[in-house]
């Protein structure tokens, strides 16, 4: 992909993050900049990470974790790799030791434009499947353009991989680099995590590698962010980090704004708030396992509709309908568009038709949560931020004084 053809500048899809005619220029000449800058060092300085989830909080794990040792820059949670990218190339100074580069994808042809710029000898991919399908297509499809991130790797490269996901192992073959695996099998993992469980709105586990383990209190809530402490962790490793340094960079991990962040909410309940990204299926049941591993007097599920799915759209809204069914909170509500497929599907379910309604405006539902939640209750509010369900939590958060 060239620059010029990037839907970022030529505005020909509903992008979310379109630069104005004005900037563009200086934008432009920002990342032929930062192209330049980034060949005058060498390629150990630079981490890719890239996956169709998990991505951002890898990226803040990882950076958690080496700044117990040494100085590091990474890019910012909430802006586009294609400004993102190069803005955190050109913030290299002589003290950077390593700099953490999300390398997420949207369209066909990124990933080249990416490599373009910059050539990690190290890459972490977190998990893969369905995202941005309108774009990218099928999952193998998404494989593809993703694994380029992992062919552009010299031999004396290290691609670490989840081995839990069997979309991960499959970029084993297309790289003679190292491979380090992370995941719960420790027969095949070099770091691996086990007896994992929710205590006090933490995720507690024990990290291993070889002989040594240590307990992780991580303030990230959900069994399936122990992989980027995970990740994180091999990253540690590889940079001579003992695992008591690496679990005091864990440690300090918070969760990025509207990505499964605690908010005090109306009458005493409890507000989940997944409101930024919710173009993942594989995401949307991850928060579904959070919020029903939570202990609470009741689970309440508020989820508007997964875009940029494409054709595939119909059946993964589906699939998400049968991992409702399966979980059975408490109430459902959901929003317009094709989350009314979830609704259509969890009728011909069997689930409780008074227990969910569909078809609803944000303003409806801020109606029907504040007649609803009191004390104990937990409400996972997620959907993608083009959505502005975030306007929903604001409504029904506790009013601070």
């Amino acid at each position: 992909m060239n620059l010029p053809d990037h839907p970022i500048w030529t505005q020909t899809t509903p992008y979310k993050s379109r630069i104005s005619s004005f900037k563009k220029p200086f934008h432009i000449l920002r990342i032929k900049i930062a192209k330049q800058f980034a060949r005058i060092f060498k390629r150990e300085l630079f981490i890719g990470v890239t996956g169709s989830v998990g991505k951002t909080t890898c990226v803040q794990a990882i950076d958690a974790v080496l700044s117990e040792k040494i100085k590091v820059i990474s890019t910012k949670p909430n802006l586009d790799p294609i400004l993102n990218i190069p803005i955190t190339i050109l913030n290299i100074r002589p003290n950077t030791k390593k700099v953490i580069l999300e390398m997420g994808i949207e369209f066909k042809g990124e990933m080249e434009f990416y490599i373009s710029i910059v050539r990690p000898k190290t890459v972490v991919v977190t998990r893969l499947y369905f995202a941005h399908s309108e774009y990218l297509g099928s999952v193998d499809d998404i494989i593809g353009e993703k694994g380029k991130l992992i062919e552009q790797l010299p031999e004396d490269g290290v691609a670490i991989l989840n081995f839990d996901d069997i979309n991960c192992r499959k970029l084993a073959q297309r790289t003679k680099a190292e491979i380090i695996y992370f995941g719960k099998d420790k027969k095949n993992c070099s770091i691996w995590a086990d007896k994992i469980r929710i205590e006090n709105f933490n995720t507690v586990f024990e990290l291993n590698y070889g002989v040594e383990r240590v307990e992780i209190k991580y303030q990230l809530i959900g069994e399936h962010q122990v992989y980027s402490a995970l990740a994180a962790a091999a990253i540690g490793v590889i940079e001579g980090l003992s695992l008591i340094q690496i679990k005091k960079g864990l440690e300090k991990v918070i969760p990025a704004e509207h990505r499964l962040q605690f908010v005090e909410g109306f009458n005493g309940a409890t507000i989940l708030d997944d409101t930024y990204n919710n173009a993942s299926p594989i995401g949307a049941e991850a928060a579904i396992d959070t919020l029903m591993s939570i202990p609470s007097k009741r689970r309440i599920l508020v989820m508007g509709e997964m875009r940029e799915l494409g054709s595939y759209s119909e059946e993964l809204h589906r699939q998400i309908a049968r991992k409702i069914y399966d979980e059975k909170p408490d109430y459902v509500f959901l929003g317009t568009g094709d989350a009314t497929i979830v609704a259509d599907e969890l009728i011909r379910l069997g689930f409780w038709e008074e227990k969910l309604e569909s078809n609803l405006q944000n303003p409806q539902i801020v109606s029907k949560l504040l007649k609803l939640l009191s004390k104990g209750d937990i409400c996972l509010i997620k959907a993608s931020r083009s959505l502005r369900m975030d306007e929903v939590v604001k409504r029904i958060a506790k009013k601070q004084k």
